[in-house]
């Protein structure tokens, strides 16, 4: 498993921690997490994370387990930063580049940038998109596993 020392996740990789993820156990990503020096998200992943597990919960998980669930993902980040101004014009610029729907996915990037960090996504096609403008600081969360990137 590949190792950074400030590393930006996006939510899926939140919410694979404790949920099965595409080729991914929850214990393969916590022991990834495990290894990583320091773990930043912006505000957004809160957000995220809180909505995929309570669509769990909708599903029919137990109550108990999404707690616990949520608890064990909000213990994560070992930084979460809310967006200033600086961060909100970078991650509009992003959105521009990648020529996407909306701005959220920009977010992570635009924080990646700023801490000079490596950023893992679940997300395929923003990890190729991204690929494709250029961007050589994204990681698709399936290459922790098989050592890529």
């Amino acid at each position: 498993m590949n190792s950074c020392q400030t590393c930006v996740i996006d939510a899926n990789v939140g919410v694979w921690s404790v949920v099965e993820g595409p080729g991914l156990s929850p214990e393969a990503v916590q022991a990834w997490l495990g290894e990583l020096d320091k773990i930043v998200v912006p505000g957004l992943w809160v957000y995220e994370v809180t909505s995929a597990l309570y669509r769990h919960r909708l599903h029919g998980w137990p109550p108990e387990e999404i707690d616990h669930a949520l608890t064990q993902v909000l213990e994560i980040p070992d930084e979460v930063i809310y967006p200033d101004r600086l961060l909100v014009m970078s991650a509009y610029e992003w959105a521009v580049r990648l020529k996407q729907g909306a701005a959220y996915d920009a977010f992570y990037l635009a924080l990646a940038e700023r801490q000079g960090a490596e950023f893992w996504t679940g997300d395929k096609r923003l990890y190729n998109r991204a690929r494709q403008i250029g961007v050589d600081f994204v990681r698709l969360v399936s290459e922790a596993s098989t050592g890529g990137g």
